[in-house]
């Protein structure tokens, strides 16, 4: 479980979260929503304690979260990540990067981190990918290699910021086929999304957020309402006809 209390957070003054207070159970499958600038990376950056705490609490099974941290890693896909894709790394070592944290300074990887790392990429289905350089990679394979590289250090909880960036429609609905997949095998699930009509198919619980929390709640709750406090009065809510 995660238990956020009172959390509230600004940047030269300026306030972007403002007393955050929500409970997320385990196996939940949580997206956080709410338009640019609202605080949702900041919220999620907290929690991985990349951000120190300004007021509040945050616990993950009972603990304060840097001392749970310490003892295990929280799985992470950040946003779009720039980097030289001429540069000369396989996918398989774009994966085993998620476990430098394991190894003592100066160490290379030994074969059972490989093993681990080939498993992840199984699951993401990216496994046969594992010798081909990054730069020849597609944008949703190299999506999911990062998702492989999440994955790797076996972490129970995974956090996402906008997986859907650089991938084409048919990519996203299968990327979140996946990730339902990985969290009705257990994992629980916090990402960051715009895509409405993606997240009622695969989410169980929205996180509504515009610096204070306006709801959250499970995802067939969510009406117009909540969206326009959550957006503003300038969103238009479009229903589908079947």
């Amino acid at each position: 479980m995660i238990r956020i209390a009172g959390v509230s957070h600004s940047y030269g003054g300026i306030p972007v979260l403002e007393d955050i207070a929500l409970e997320l159970a385990d196996g939940e499958f949580a997206a956080i929503i709410g338009p640019n600038g609202a605080g949702k990376s900041t919220l999620i950056k907290l929690i991985l304690g990349l951000l120190p705490l300004q007021s509040g609490t945050i616990e993950i099974d009972g603990l304060p979260h840097l001392e749970w941290l310490k003892r295990q890693p929280l799985g992470y896909l950040p946003q779009r990540e720039e980097f030289d894709r001429r540069f000369p790394a396989t996918a398989l070592d774009l994966v085993l990067m998620g476990l430098a944290g394991e190894l003592p300074l100066g160490r290379r990887c030994a074969a059972s981190h490989k093993k681990r790392a080939l498993a992840a990429m199984a699951t993401t289905k990216t496994d046969s990918l594992a010798k081909k350089l990054i730069g020849e990679l597609s944008g949703g394979q190299l999506q999911r290699v990062f998702l492989a590289r999440a994955l790797v250090s076996e972490s129970r909880y995974l956090i996402l910021d906008e997986p859907e960036a650089s991938v084409d429609m048919p990519g996203v609905k299968s990327f979140f086929e996946l990730l339902k997949e990985l969290n009705e095998a257990g994992k629980t699930i916090i990402t960051i999304s715009h895509d409405l009509n993606t997240l009622s198919q695969y989410c169980s619980f929205l996180i509504c957020l515009n610096r204070r929390l306006h709801c959250h709640t499970q995802t067939d709750l969510v009406n117009a309402e909540l969206i326009h406090k959550t957006f503003g009065e300038a969103v238009r809510i479009i229903e589908k006809k079947y």
